[in-house]
């Protein structure tokens, strides 16, 4: 899993993308916040790897927001300014991705393993001992 906060200035008209490289099954969660001088917000919206688009919110002051990757690819997170053509707007950005194997998170699987291996090296130590 990995996390990002992150701030950035539109422009008026201006559209801003991150794009996030994802697994299939990928879990995203996230919020924004949005500060201007003329009171509203920017239209937020994700599109998949095949341009589909996601998740929409008009005129998004502070939205939170989550999705799961159904397929494998690039996905885009927009921040589109042209609600406005003479405000810029900051825009503050917090989001966490979530690997998934198995069905399980991934820090998650991995200490499953790291315990399994750990409990066979510990039979197979009092087995093999000798006595």
């Amino acid at each position: 899993a990995f996390g990002t906060n992150t701030s950035f200035t539109l422009q008026p008209l201006e559209e801003h993308t991150i794009a996030l490289s994802l697994q299939q099954t990928d879990g995203v969660s996230g919020s924004f916040s949005t500060v201007s001088d003329d009171g509203t917000g920017v239209d937020f919206y994700v599109t998949d790897a095949y341009n589909n688009t996601i998740l929409h919110y008009d005129d998004a002051l502070q939205k939170s927001f989550s999705f799961t990757a159904e397929v494998e690819g690039d996905f885009q997170l927009h921040f589109d300014n042209s609600l406005s053509a003479a405000y810029r707007k900051t825009v503050s950005l917090n989001y966490d991705v979530t690997h998934y194997i198995m069905g399980l998170p991934q820090e998650q699987f991995l200490m499953i393993i790291i315990v399994a291996v750990a409990v066979i090296g510990l039979m197979l130590y009092a087995v093999l001992m000798p006595k």
